[in-house]
């Protein structure tokens, strides 16, 4: 009696899940490429924004490579935005001074002596309070003071605040402007292009006191920044000064 092999003929349900077996497989390794790649946008505020998640996030999509330079900053994120809030100067204007400065390197010395992530020489170090120029807190705490200082010093010009923290206050108001040092010139441009638009306006002092609101819809709202109707605001405490 002849043997028989039996042999294998794979049914339509086994051929559906290699199919979605290797659907799986392929969109991992998608979502793995892509998990390595940074795209830049900016968004409907005008804010640039970094993502990972692809190019359908925003407006105007453009696949941007990681560099050291980006790694090393986002060290200091936390730091600059504290700074930022405290002392009322615009985060990414200190990121664009600190880029053209140091390149985010907290142990940068300058040929002038210029020296940590803000690039500060000793006499401004001093004036401001930093005690270790190489501490990226104390570095960038003591730059963005000088930053406010400018900011007010010059009502918010901000070609004559860039000038001044490169060339010196007393520069910009000897010759009026921005002083004509090519190294001078050079830097406004560069710090410009990447801030890319105007400081805002001078930021109001919200009041200490609490305000409740109730809106016509009925909610609640605790609050020391009221905008508007004034009637709808009712004081429940002042804070002082």
């Amino acid at each position: 009696m002849r043997k028989i092999t039996p042999t294998f003929q794979p049914s339509a349900a086994s051929w559906s899940t290699v199919f979605v077996v290797v659907l799986i497989l392929a969109l991992l390794c998608v979502a793995e490429a892509r998990a390595n790649r940074l795209y830049s946008y900016v968004d409907e505020n005008g804010v640039r924004v970094l993502t990972n998640l692809g190019v359908s996030r925003g407006p105007s999509p453009t696949q941007i490579p990681e560099t050291p330079t980006s790694i090393r900053s986002r060290n200091f994120i936390p730091l600059i935005q504290d700074s930022a809030r405290r002392y009322e100067v615009d985060e990414d204007l200190i990121r664009a001074i600190i880029k053209v400065e140091s390149d985010f390197n907290p142990n940068a010395v300058s040929p002038k002596n210029c020296k940590g992530l803000m690039q500060l020489h000793p006499d401004t170090a001093r004036r401001f309070g930093v005690a270790d120029v190489f501490d990226p807190a104390d570095n960038i705490e003591g730059g963005v003071r000088f930053l406010q200082f400018l900011m007010h010093s010059f009502d918010r010009d901000l070609d004559l605040v860039l000038a001044a923290y490169n060339a010196g206050e007393n520069a910009v108001r000897r010759f009026q402007g921005i002083p004509p040092y090519p190294e001078t010139i050079d830097y406004v441009a560069k710090v410009r292009a990447l801030y890319g638009r105007e400081p805002a306006s001078e930021p109001a002092r919200r009041s200490r006191r609490i305000l409740r609101l109730t809106s016509p819809d009925g909610h609640v709202i605790l609050t020391n920044a009221p905008a508007g109707e004034e009637s709808w605001f009712e004081p429940i405490a002042d804070l002082g000064r």
